[in-house]
């Protein structure tokens, strides 16, 4: 179904001459284009020029708009736009000519051609006489609004990647692409695309697909980023760059995001993943599978624990007290450091937690800050890793 909204105005001189004129100008736009429905945008003054648009086009399905004052944009904006509305709805293919009206009715028209995402603004160009255009020189111009349509989604595509919003940023490039094929458009939207799908797999931890996506994107500002996904595939001890990619994945959900029991869910696996690995590191344990020989004996005595009891898993807890144990530094900090315990607690009793208790700003503030404590404990080089694995933001140009 094709509709076609026309803007009709008086001719220059408002002469009976100039009316017809104009109306044969605007009838040979709506034999070209050949709606099934025309909507005529005409002042009270303009109302018999669609009158004789009508008759020497022979159509018979058509409706006028009448519009009260035709040099207030904003007012014919606002009478118009519900129609817009509706019309959109009913028709899958609208065109707006503007070939005629003031200047305030056709910037209206624009506008809402550009809002409404029709298919085509089009305009009857030729050889004018008293600046209508003389019979016979008649030339349709269409001209296709999608530049500016596709433009602005592309714009609120960055501002949602840019929010960590990636497979929102993915399903807006889509609708572009079945808008255009234009390379001059879809050039640009590919990259993004790409980079948002390499983040949104990487947000969720899916290293090896995220590696693969980027390592196809040719932009120098990734450069760190593909370095620090390369050394945490292909490291023989990749610990650090989790503790690392864990701490930047709880600071976008809290510090960008404000999801702070999410952010906080995060942080609470980064310190047992600390501890996890300082055992690993140091002492060889795999908290999964602890044999009762590499524990003190100390220790097994307050675990009920004997030297003929199968291997054990331990948690957060016990692995601290087991580094404690060991006279390791960080273990006797963890058991000592009551502040931490205090917001871990917080996080145990959070919604997604144990508890019903939403996890705010400050809690997940102090343990973020203290969780970085720790975690330079392991990672010397830890901002800098950092730095490595923290996402780019794109500029909208």
């Amino acid at each position: 179904m094709k509709a076609l909204v026309i803007s009709v105005g008086t001719g220059v001189g408002k002469t009976r001459a100039t009316s017809e004129n104009l109306a044969k100008a605007l009838s040979f736009s709506i034999a070209q284009h050949n709606p099934d429905t025309t909507f005529f945008v005409a002042s009270k003054e303009s109302e018999k020029t669609v009158s004789q648009i009508i008759k020497q086009s022979h159509i018979d399905k058509y409706e006028v708009i009448t519009i009260e004052n035709p040099d207030d944009t904003q007012a014919i904006y606002e009478t118009l736009e519900p129609k817009f509305k509706q019309i959109t709805k009913i028709y899958n293919h609208v065109t707006v000519d503007y070939t005629s009206g003031t200047k305030a009715m056709t910037a209206a028209l624009a506008i809402l051609a550009t809002t409404y995402e029709v298919a085509a603004l089009s305009y009857v160009a030729g050889k004018r006489e008293g600046g209508i255009v003389k019979q016979g020189t008649e030339q349709l111009k269409i001209i296709k609004p999608y530049f500016a349509t596709t433009e602005k989604k592309r714009n609120i595509a960055v501002h949602m990647f840019n929010n960590n919003q990636f497979n929102a940023t993915i399903t807006i490039i889509k609708t572009i692409e079945k808008t255009t094929a234009d390379p001059t458009i879809t050039n640009k939207t590919k990259t993004l695309k790409m980079l948002a799908k390499a983040y949104a797999e990487w947000d969720k931890f899916n290293h090896q697909r995220a590696f693969a996506l980027i390592k196809k994107i040719s932009m120098t500002e990734l450069s760190l980023n593909k370095k620090f996904l390369g050394q945490l595939l292909n490291s023989k001890q990749p610990e650090p760059y989790y503790i690392v990619d864990l701490l930047n994945n709880a600071k976008r959900r809290g510090m960008e995001e404000q999801k702070y029991d999410d952010a906080t869910a995060r942080l609470y696996r980064t310190i047992e993943l600390i501890g996890q690995y300082q055992l690993k590191a140091k002492y060889g344990i795999h908290t999964s599978e602890v044999s009762p020989n590499q524990l003190p004996e100390k220790l097994r005595q307050e675990w009920g624990i004997n030297l003929t009891t199968e291997p054990i898993k331990i948690g957060l807890q016990r692995a601290y007290e087991l580094l404690a144990a060991k006279n390791d530094e960080i273990g006797k900090k963890f058991l000592a450091d009551n502040k931490l315990k205090d917001l871990l607690n917080k996080r145990n009793t959070s919604i997604l937690a144990h508890d019903l208790k939403p996890v705010d700003k400050q809690t997940y503030t102090q343990l973020y800050k203290k969780v970085t404590e720790y975690a330079q404990t392991v990672v010397p080089n830890l901002h800098m890793l950092q730095k490595e694995a923290t996402f780019i933001k794109l500029t909208r140009n």
